[in-house]
């Protein structure tokens, strides 16, 4: 009786093991061939990280693939799109797009160009006015309508589009399930000086703005050929690291993480075949319980 016991019980652990792996499918789903693009496809920054700081240049060797595998609890490096945003000569009518796949799906994702904030959302506002709208909202900025139509002129007077244009994209993951997809946008956890200076540091205005500030870049994505999305966030968390080595660092770069989200389309469930061996474990489960009947109608 012990023999049948312990056979019964490999058998099943066997069975059991294997539907418990037909049944799980991978949670977490990565971009898959990143490749850059755009009508400026070679303006991009790659920026590693070693988990406490992040790097660009001759000592950043890690792959597309390995900057951009990161979460929100850990980003790891990322690629600014359109790098050049803020120099003087920079082309404000070109892009430069992060493409690849994602659960089978095409995704793009774009630096932002100025036809791009002048577009007009549909809620009639452009983007550059629903952004700033909700960018002043969101920190408890209050504006009188005259104060609000001088940040406007002067935020445009003083390249504030361009330097909120050039996202620096950490990690796009994909929930299997829901089909969510995440966004990593390495930023500033306190903008403050950031939008100031976008907005002259005009004194009139500049005093109203607090001295902590959350805000992302803006990012533009395409998503199975849908229409195009602006996403961007003010909500930051620690990323636990700072542009801090190499030349040209800040030591406050990268510091906060904005993820931004979209709807995906989910995947569908796996369904595993059962192999051979199994089919065998499964065999022997059915004739070890017929057995144990035939022995059990003997004895009666």
């Amino acid at each position: 009786m012990t023999g049948f016991v312990n056979k019964l019980a490999l058998a099943t652990s066997v069975a059991v093991g294997m539907t418990a792996i037909g049944s799980t499918s991978a949670l977490a789903l990565s971009l898959a061939n990143p490749q850059f693009g755009g009508t400026a496809a070679s303006d991009f920054l790659s920026y590693c990280s070693n988990g406490k700081s992040t790097f660009a240049g001759e000592t950043c060797t890690d792959s597309l693939s390995t900057i951009l595998s990161g979460n929100s609890i850990a980003p790891g490096g990322n690629i600014e799109l359109a790098k050049s945003s803020e120099q003087s000569e920079f082309d404000f009518t070109k892009n430069t797009t992060l493409t690849g796949t994602i659960g089978g799906k095409d995704i793009v994702i774009s630096s932002l160009t100025q036809a791009d904030w002048n577009s007009v959302q549909s809620n009639g506002k452009t983007l550059l006015s629903q952004w700033l709208d909700d960018a002043f909202l969101a920190n408890n900025v209050t504006l009188t309508p005259t104060q609000r139509a001088g940040a406007q002129q002067a935020f445009i007077a003083n390249k504030g589009m361009q330097r909120f244009s050039d996202p620096n994209i950490s990690y796009v993951n994909k929930n299997a399930t829901t089909g969510e997809i995440s966004i990593g946008l390495a930023g500033h956890f306190n903008a403050s000086n950031l939008l100031k200076a976008a907005l002259g540091n005009h004194p009139g205005l500049s005093s109203l703005i607090p001295a902590t500030v959350q805000a992302s870049e803006l990012v533009k994505v395409i998503y199975n050929s849908g229409p195009a999305q602006f996403l961007y966030s003010f909500a930051a968390t620690a990323s636990g690291q700072a542009n801090n080595l190499g030349g040209g660092n800040d030591g406050i770069s990268h510091n906060g993480n904005y993820e931004v989200k979209l709807a995906g389309v989910p995947v569908p469930p796996v369904t595993s075949v059962p192999e051979p061996s199994t089919m065998l474990a499964l065999m022997a489960v059915g004739g070890l319980f017929a057995t144990a009947k035939r022995k059990s109608a003997k004895n009666v």
